[in-house]
């Protein structure tokens, strides 16, 4: 079946200086690898790369947010070298549960299948995600075990970041890592599922839900030329690697991490199926015992 690309294209007024830096833990001095940055409200920001640095173009009056699993997020205002330090959440030892996985059942959750769209995820980090609701079947098989994830590279052993996250039922976003570290992932060139264990986590099925969610890094090694055709006009553009596979659905599970602000995702009318759907991350979950 032939995959329809879906393109976020932004537009952004002219920007007036380089804003470089690195980002650093700040109690080891050690530079921290891709740290998601953003501009407050805004459609721009980027990843600091291997080594801690990071170059992004901005007014030099802008916030900029600097987030990681295992750090407390920081936003500040920069000039045109910065030194930011982050520092690391304290993990509670009080009353832990040594827990051994039997890993003897498991069970599949999920339902997405290699279709439809490809979600190319353009200049900015971004989260895309799905929400698991909670099952009192999942009682047998009540640890996560593997995040199968479906996607579709144009470069070798492109990255991203898997989040894991606890889902706030009040305001019903994403809301808390259940990791304690970052999670990358790499990718084979084309089109791929890729199985991620999370076994050693340790993380039982949240009540509340739980949400997988898939961050871009816009790093230069994920950096690549998309060539398109736009009212019979040739265009290139710079994209990262690798671009996530959805599948439309009715279920409205599917959310996205944007301008420092997570959406529920809409459904819209597909003219196809004749019926309003949702564009969801083909994401799957594997429990176990």
């Amino acid at each position: 079946m032939r995959l329809t690309i879906t393109f976020l294209i932004v537009f952004t007024n002219i920007l007036s200086a380089q804003i470089k830096g690195v980002v650093k833990d700040s109690i080891s001095g050690k530079p921290i690898p891709y740290v998601s940055i953003w501009i407050e409200n805004d459609n721009i920001g980027t990843t600091s790369e291997e080594n801690g640095t990071f170059e992004l173009n901005t007014s030099k009056d802008k916030k900029m947010m600097f987030s990681n699993v295992g750090y407390h997020k920081k936003t500040a205002t920069l000039n045109s070298n910065n030194e930011i330090l982050l520092k690391p959440k304290s993990i509670e030892l009080d009353n832990v549960e040594i827990i051994k996985l039997k890993k003897s059942e498991s069970l599949t959750i999920g339902n997405s299948v290699f279709k439809r769209v490809n979600y190319l995820q353009g200049k900015f980090p971004q989260i895309l995600a799905k929400k698991f609701d909670y099952d009192s079947i999942y009682k047998k098989t009540p640890y996560l075990k593997e995040v199968e994830v479906f996607t579709q590279s144009e470069i070798k052993n492109a990255t991203f970041k898997l989040r894991i996250l606890l889902h706030d039922t009040i305001n019903d976003i994403p809301l808390i890592d259940l990791a304690n570290e970052d999670i990358i992932v790499t990718v084979k060139k084309g089109r791929n599922k890729t199985k991620i264990d999370v076994s050693k986590y340790k993380i039982k099925f949240p009540e509340n839900g739980v949400a997988i969610g898939l961050e871009s890094m816009i790093v230069e090694s994920n950096k690549y030329i998309y060539s398109y055709k736009y009212n019979g006009v040739n265009n290139d553009s710079v994209v990262f690697a690798p671009a996530v596979i959805c599948n439309y659905v009715e279920e409205q599970n599917a959310y996205h991490f944007l301008s420092t602000k997570w959406m529920k995702r809409k459904p819209n009318y597909n003219e196809k199926e004749e019926k309003y759907l949702v564009l969801e991350p083909a994401i799957n979950l594997v429990l176990t015992n």
